[in-house]
């Protein structure tokens, strides 16, 4: 399971997420700065540091790769670090789709 090249799909995934999570975040943004409504945290996190997560798939790819070519080291770790990359990736989707939702969960609704 765990290849050079499925590894790299998933870093590639991963940093596709973030994209679209900080462009998405900029348009929230956008939007809500011309209604004058402040920007709940999750998305003002991904505003502000967003680009701070490419670290992330950075750090992870350095060290699935480092492992992968150490023969001492047992495929089960191995494959382990491929799956934790793939949680990595869902966590971040996660985050990011909760992030660019979540001014719209917290309008303030007023009659006036």
């Amino acid at each position: 399971m765990f290849s050079t090249k499925n590894a790299v799909l998933v870093a590639i995934m991963q940093i596709g997420v973030i994209v679209a999570g900080v462009l998405a975040a900029g348009l929230v943004f956008k939007a809500w700065t011309a209604m004058n409504a402040p920007l709940p945290l999750p998305a003002a996190i991904l505003v502000n540091y967003g680009v701070l997560g490419f670290a992330i798939p950075l750090v992870w790819i350095f060290l699935a790769l480092l492992l992968r070519g150490r023969p001492e080291v047992s495929d089960d770790l191995k494959n382990l670090v491929f799956w934790l990359g793939v949680l990595v990736l869902l966590v971040l989707g996660f985050f990011v789709v909760y992030a660019d939702v979540s001014p719209w969960l917290t309008i303030m609704w007023r009659l006036a």
